[in-house]
């Protein structure tokens, strides 16, 4: 059965409310960066290095790079995995019985890895790149939080976008449009997802997918 989703809804989000927004979100989330232990998430990263590569940096088009993410955004995906308000088959089961250590930690040693982008892809589309780095009338630019390169914030906990494949980023923000994908900063991503149509949203994904 074909998805049917509802036609974008136009003119909700300003810059100006995504800044406030992002701030908040950013303050929230900062207390999680100072509290896990880089070698003890080292160790604990073994079971995740078959997916997402030894140091984070993926190896397969079908699962993310997460070498270099803020601590606060990898804890609190974590967290939404092991409460299953984000779903994933493999995940979910992962992140079942981690206790709230393990998870500070594996976000420790993940964010103080450096993210390395191999295949960056070669294709690009301009409507894409516009969205991305200027938004549109009711929609700001992905550039205000994840930066013009893709490299994301640190501090404010907004994930890095660059390495990602556009099969991933596409699903990723179809899932926050249809609001299937709960957890972290899914609050913030939601409105912004839902005034994306398809074409869009496939349009967004190709440009990312360049970024190196």
């Amino acid at each position: 059965m074909t998805a049917i989703h509802p036609l974008p809804r136009r003119g909700r989000f300003s810059a100006g409310t995504l800044l406030g927004l992002s701030l908040l979100l950013g303050s929230v989330q900062a207390p999680a960066q100072e509290t896990g232990s880089v070698t003890a998430g080292r160790e604990a990263s073994q079971a995740c290095a078959a997916c997402h590569g030894e140091k984070g940096n993926s190896n397969s088009p079908a699962f993310p790079s997460i070498a270099g993410q803020p601590s606060a955004y990898l804890a609190n995906q974590l967290r939404a995995y092991r409460d299953s308000t984000r779903e994933n088959a493999i995940m979910n089961g992962q992140a079942a019985n981690l206790s709230e250590q393990d998870i500070l930690d594996l976000a420790a040693f993940y964010a103080a890895q450096e993210r390395k982008v191999a295949n960056p892809a070669t294709t690009d589309l301009d409507e894409g790149r516009v969205l991305y780095h200027h938004g549109r009338e009711g929609l700001a630019a992905c550039a205000a939080c994840h930066g013009a390169e893709g490299r994301g914030n640190q501090p404010a906990g907004f994930p890095a976008l660059r390495g990602l494949t556009a099969p991933y980023t596409a699903q990723s923000l179809r899932d926050y449009r249809s609001e299937s994908r709960q957890g972290g900063q899914a609050a913030l991503m939601h409105p912004l997802a839902a005034e994306l149509g398809d074409e869009e949203i496939d349009a967004l994904a190709t440009h990312i997918a360049t970024f190196d």
